[in-house]
């Protein structure tokens, strides 16, 4: 097993109520070191949906990981450290915040106990090129076995350690995130999403995000992404704070409205009010269109497309013309779902599995099985469930103006809800529901007060086309 020796540090930075250092530049090491002395930091995170990797960046026991390997998870079951000696786990484990753009997120596990953290190749926003060097030699850590298969074992075999280099600075896949990632030569696979990517000085330089199916190596999210997450991360310490957010937030959300940003509106939407939709909406039409043949066929057409590949990019415009039949009375009586789920909602979801579907057999050659269990991965993702969620709230406020009146918080130590109150003209007037989640305001659910708020939200739709791309994808590697 590796060491439990964590890494020294330099300077540090408090972010926010978490205490970032900056590990030394002085000094080299060569990579069995740099394994060894990092490995007490880094844990394995299980949820009940699977596992990925995390990594301590404060000892008051703050980590970082990526946002796809908790998100989909009603709950953390675990944080283990193979690094050290017994390998201990905690169970008290807290999702404090998720990046609301980038593929991040902050834990913080609830313990007496000191934590060795690692230190970071730069606190401050600053390119990646300030803190890495192109062909620079790389260190990343793995877990090999199942945690409970090395439960089993005489002797846990702990983390393993690859190395590689980095191979490019810049590299851009707006399907899974904004801005640039740092490409690296070590191996990655599924289980490593989460983990720190480490330089020659054992200093984090990036956090594992993704990786091409079949490709030797991956990308990493540059690490002064992550401390932007954590300087940008909002206090919510006080009432009058979160009274404060919970109207910026709103105001977010009905300027989106106002545009029509599918996007944006689903950045804002509650986790917890997208599962409860993804409960009762997905899980039907995943039942009923595979009972009926209809989703069978959609795919079959899919397929044709794929084969006959009379231009470089897959052609999107056919696919949303099928899309748009799976909203007709013919599909909605074979789907037996008529009166009980609308038929924007049966639209998006033939959208987001179509789309996932096509890409996967499109640009990652994946075989009609394997794009399919990627195609349902996704729609159950968190990201469809709240286009999900969306769909007739868009459908009927898209466009609104709107102004606030008042702002109504509700504080309290398990959930603190909000209530803002917006006009949206001829005398209509809606109830923006909030709910404090993962260290932020979401929107739960959008209420009209009176009729003439219905009227005034009756003439709107179709004045502004929902714009914004719904991302269908493969999603990243956990």
């Amino acid at each position: 097993m590796l060491g439990a020796v964590g890494t020294g540090c330099a300077a540090s930075r408090d972010l926010g109520g978490v205490r970032v250092a900056e590990g030394p530049k002085a000094r080299s090491f060569a990579p069995g070191v740099v394994a060894d002395r990092s490995a007490a930091s880094i844990g394995v995170v299980i949820t009940d949906q699977g596992r990925g990797m995390g990594f301590v960046i404060d000892s008051a026991g703050y980590m970082i990981t990526n946002r796809h390997v908790v998100e989909d998870a009603d709950h953390i079951e675990k944080v283990q450290f193979p690094g050290l000696d017994g390998v201990p786990e905690y169970s008290m484990v807290e999702v404090v915040y998720i990046d609301p753009q980038r593929d991040l997120a902050l834990l913080h596990i609830d313990t007496d106990e000191t934590l060795p953290a690692l230190g970071l190749a730069t606190r401050k926003r600053t390119p990646v090129s300030d803190y890495v060097d192109e062909r620079e030699g790389v260190v990343i850590l793995s877990r090999e076995v199942d945690p409970d298969d090395a439960a089993t074992m005489d002797e846990d075999p702990g983390l393993l350690a690859h190395t590689g280099a980095v191979e490019r600075l810049e590299v851009y896949n707006p399907n899974v995130g904004p801005g640039s990632f740092v490409g690296v030569t070590a191996r990655i696979q599924q289980g490593q999403s989460g983990g720190p990517v480490l330089d020659h000085h054992g200093r984090v330089i990036g956090v594992v995000t993704w990786t091409w199916r079949d490709q030797k190596g991956g990308f990493a999210i540059p690490i002064a992404e992550a401390v932007r997450m954590l300087d940008e991360r909002p206090e919510l310490e006080s009432e009058l704070d979160q009274r404060a957010r919970a109207e910026s937030r709103a105001l977010e959300y009905l300027a989106a409205l106002g545009t029509g940003s599918v996007d944006e509106l689903a950045r804002l939407t509650s986790p917890s009010h997208a599962r409860e939709i993804r409960g009762r909406t997905i899980d039907v039409l995943i039942e009923r269109s595979s009972e009926r043949s209809v989703l069978q066929g959609f795919l079959a057409a899919i397929d044709e497309l794929v084969a006959d590949r009379m231009v470089s990019e897959p052609p999107l415009a056919t696919l949303e013309s099928m899309v748009a039949h799976t909203g007709s009375d013919e599909v909605m009586r074979r789907l037996g779902v008529s009166g009980t789920i609308s038929r924007d909602a049966v639209q998006a979801f033939f959208y987001e599995i179509g789309s996932t579907y096509m890409a996967a057999r499109w640009f990652g050659n994946y075989g009609q099985r394997e794009a399919l269990l990627v195609a349902v991965q996704h729609v159950y993702s968190l990201d469809t469930a709240r286009s999900m969620a969306l769909v007739d709230i868009v459908e009927r406020l898209a466009g609104v103006r709107s102004n606030i009146e008042r702002v109504d918080v509700s504080p309290s130590l398990g959930a603190p809800k909000a209530v803002v109150t917006a006009d949206i003209g001829k005398g209509g007037r809606i109830a923006v529901q909030m709910r404090m989640e993962w260290g932020d305001w979401y929107v739960s659910e959008v209420q009209f007060i009176d009729d003439a708020a219905r009227e005034a939200s009756s003439g709107t739709t179709g004045s502004s086309k929902p714009t914004g791309s719904r991302r269908g994808g493969i999603t990243p590697m956990q």
